[in-house]
């Protein structure tokens, strides 16, 4: 498949790429940014995914400075100049304020979350959402469009930017109940997009992901 996304009919509204990299990397023990997965740090392979498709931008979501500094030299001065970085408004808030601060200053349309630990975008089930979000009237759009259980490999509508700011200011940070309060869109899953909810979120999974199935690599080729 891999065609460019803009060039469907149904992209009438802009469509961004954020990518939530602000966290610890506790459980990992290393900053799963920045694994490698066929030579290049996972970071590096999600924005080049995102461009690729033709996301109109792709934002990189960081907890302050250091952050954001390493993981521009990581993408390289080509591609860290096509990014853009935002840093969170609340630190220590977890994914809600890396969502806030991505969503906020974005002109109106939809953002396709990830999370950096999420190695298998899903061009299937992107291109599903997309053309789920068009049949809408264009007032009465979905805030999010997502899978079961699942926040992130997710469309958001940039507006849902003011309700994540009302949380944050009462320090409500449960990412399910956020969820629950939104104008929602659940799609099933088909047997080929589940990869796209893989996380690498300790050494032992990260080792069984890059020793693991050549189709799920290749995602990235």
């Amino acid at each position: 498949m891999d065609r460019n996304l803009s060039e469907e009919k149904y992209r009438e509204l802009p469509v961004y790429g954020i990518i939530l990299a602000g966290g610890q990397s506790t459980r990992m023990g290393t900053d799963k940014a920045l694994l490698d997965i066929g030579g290049k740090p996972l970071l590096r392979r999600l924005a080049e995914r995102m461009l690729s498709l033709g996301l109109n931008s792709v934002t990189v979501s960081v907890s302050g400075n250091e952050q954001e500094k390493k993981y521009r030299a990581a993408l390289g001065e080509s591609l860290a100049a096509q990014i853009r970085f935002v840093q969170d408004e609340y630190p220590g808030c977890g994914p809600l304020a890396g969502l806030h601060a991505g969503l906020s200053g974005l002109p109106a349309g939809y953002a396709f979350v990830m999370a950096c630990d999420m190695p298998v975008l899903s061009e299937p089930l992107l291109r599903r959402m997309l053309e789920r979000a068009a049949l809408k009237e264009v007032n009465n759009k979905p805030d999010v469009i997502r899978t079961g259980g699942q926040p992130f490999h997710a469309l958001y509508h940039t507006r849902t930017a003011r309700m994540l700011l009302e949380r944050l200011k009462w320090n409500d940070l449960r990412v399910m109940a956020m969820l629950s309060e939104l104008e929602t869109i659940i799609l099933e899953l088909s047997a080929e997009e589940e990869a796209a909810f893989i996380n690498l979120n300790t050494p032992e999974m990260y080792e069984k992901f890059v020793s693991g199935s050549s189709e799920q690599r290749n995602e990235f080729d």
